[in-house]
């Protein structure tokens, strides 16, 4: 999460739902003993140090073992169901804001090191609801779709993908190059053609964030491939693994 953006507060209720709801609540991971490297969760500890937010940690999760998994939660707050569903998710490789004081996106970046997995997640909202800015109004989250993601694997699968294109080979830590590649196609999209025959992965600049990120935007099906859970948690009823 990030304190000095303007979705921020999105990310609060998000994890807030998710203490409630996955991580906590009668069936959440503690009380189901959720299984992780060979270990079971036994508690949870919510990061609120500003600081530590900013190096990629956002839960920690205790394990039987007496290791410790570090998470950082990410979400998809502008596109929630059923307003604007999407199938797809965006991992940052550029930025013009962070706390750092420089353009390195969370993906590569060297100052997001203490992250062990990301948790992606898909928002469910209300029918009626058509505020781009929902977080700032009194709405209810119905549920969220997550993927638990280990990094490494999300960072071998983006290495991959980079190594197919002549133009990108070994850029994909460096966002100045990212930036002058995008001015250069003159588009904020471009599909990787070879890369699993050119589907479900694409680089994308969004000039409307202030921010204006450019992602490595990867469809939910390859995802899955990597992903160590795929959950659905709902504001009143145990979640449920997607299989």
């Amino acid at each position: 999460m990030y304190g000095n953006r303007q979705d921020s507060l999105g990310e609060e209720k998000v994890n807030e739902f998710l203490r409630e709801h996955l991580y906590g609540g009668k069936y959440g991971l503690v009380k189901t003993r959720y299984s992780l490297n060979d270990s079971k969760v036994v508690r949870y500890e919510q990061v609120t140090e500003k600081i530590r937010q900013s190096m990629g940690e956002d839960m920690i999760l205790h394990m039987d073992d007496k290791s410790t998994i570090v998470i950082d939660e990410k979400a998809a707050l502008y596109y929630p169901t059923p307003r604007k569903p999407i199938d797809t998710f965006a991992f940052e490789l550029k930025t013009n804001i962070n706390i750092h004081g420089n353009n390195q996106g969370w993906l590569f970046g060297k100052d997001y090191t203490n992250t062990d997995y990301y948790l992606a997640n898909w928002i469910t909202l209300p029918d009626d609801v058509e505020d781009k800015f929902w977080w700032q109004k009194d709405i209810r989250i119905i549920s969220v779709e997550s993927m638990l993601l280990n990094k490494k694997r999300v960072q071998d699968f983006v290495r991959g993908a980079f190594s197919y294109e002549k133009n990108l080979f070994g850029k994909y830590d460096e966002p100045d190059y990212l930036e002058r590649f995008m001015n250069t196609i003159g588009s904020d999209s471009y599909r990787f053609r070879d890369f699993y025959k050119g589907k479900g992965i694409r680089l994308m600049r969004n000039l409307e964030l202030p921010e204006q990120p450019i992602n490595i935007v990867i469809d939910k099906v390859y995802l899955k491939k990597i992903a160590e859970l795929h959950i659905k948690s709902y504001f009143n009823k145990a979640p449920k693994k997607i299989y």
